[in-house]
C-alpha cells in the first residue's frame, strides 16, 4: 500500500506521487508530454508552411520512435508503426508517380490514401496520448472526432501544444470563437481555394463523382 500524506492546502490525505488533490483539486506537478518533438502550434505550423506541407509528413517521421516510448502495450506501437510505414509508402509512391509520369486517376488515389493515413494517424497518436495521461495523471481526456476528420495534423499539434490546460481541465475541446480555431478555419478555406485552382484536383473530384 502506498504511503500517504496530507495535502499542503486542505491537510486531507492523498498520495505521495499524487497530481492533483482530489479534494481541492490543488496541482502539484506540471503535466507534460516528454520526448515529443516540435510540440509548439506556431511553429509547427510555420515550418508547414514554409514546406508547402511537407512538415506535416516529417513530423510523424521525427517522433514515431518518441511516441512509442509513451506506450503502454505493444499493440499500440504495432498500429503505429504500420501506419506510418503506409504512409512512408505513399508520400514515396506519390513524389516517384508525380516525377516520372503525368497527372492521372492514381496520383488522386495516393493523395486520398495520404489524408486517409494523416486522420488515421492523428487519432492513433491521441489515443496513445490519452492512455499516457490516465495512466500518469489519472486524468481522461476529451477529443473531439469532427475535428480530427477536419484539421487532423493540425489538431493534433493544437491538442499537443494545449496539453497541459487539457490535463488541467481548463478546457476540452476548440473554443469556436478562439483565435486558434478562427485560424483554422481560415487556412482551411485557403487551402480549399489553392486547391481548387489545381487541374489534379479536378481530375480526383471527377474520380470520386465519377464524372
Amino acid at each position: 500500500m502506498s504511503e500517504k500524506v496530507n495535502c499542503p492546502f486542505c491537510g486531507n490525505l492523498i498520495e505521495t506521487d499524487a497530481y492533483k488533490c482530489p479534494s481541492c483539486d490543488a496541482v502539484f506537478k506540471t503535466p507534460e508530454l516528454p520526448y515529443i518533438r516540435f510540440q509548439d502550434f506556431r511553429v509547427f505550423l510555420a515550418l508547414d508552411v514554409m514546406t508547402f506541407g511537407f512538415f506535416t509528413v516529417i513530423w510523424f517521421f521525427v517522433n514515431v520512435r518518441l511516441i512509442n516510448k509513451l506506450c503502454e502495450k505493444n499493440r499500440d506501437r504495432i498500429k503505429l508503426n504500420w501506419l506510418v510505414l503506409l504512409l512512408l509508402m505513399v508520400v514515396c509512391s506519390y513524389m516517384f508517380y508525380l516525377f516520372k509520369f503525368k497527372a492521372g486517376y492514381l496520383l488522386s488515389i495516393l493523395v486520398f490514401a495520404s489524408i486517409l493515413l494523416l486522420i488515421a494517424l492523428t487519432h492513433r497518436v491521441i489515443r496513445i496520448i490519452q492512455k499516457y495521461t490516465l495512466k500518469t495523471y489519472g486524468v481522461e481526456l476529451e477529443y473531439n472526432p469532427y475535428y480530427i476528420a477536419i484539421f487532423n495534423v493540425l489538431y493534433l499539434i493544437h491538442f499537443i501544444d494545449t496539453y497541459q490546460d487539457r490535463v488541467n481541465q481548463v478546457h476540452s475541446y476548440f473554443n469556436i470563437k478562439s483565435p486558434q480555431m478562427i485560424l483554422l478555419i481560415i487556412l482551411l478555406l485557403i487551402t480549399q481555394f489553392m486547391a481548387c485552382l489545381d487541374p489534379n484536383i479536378h481530375n480526383l473530384y471527377k474520380w470520386l463523382f465519377g464524372f
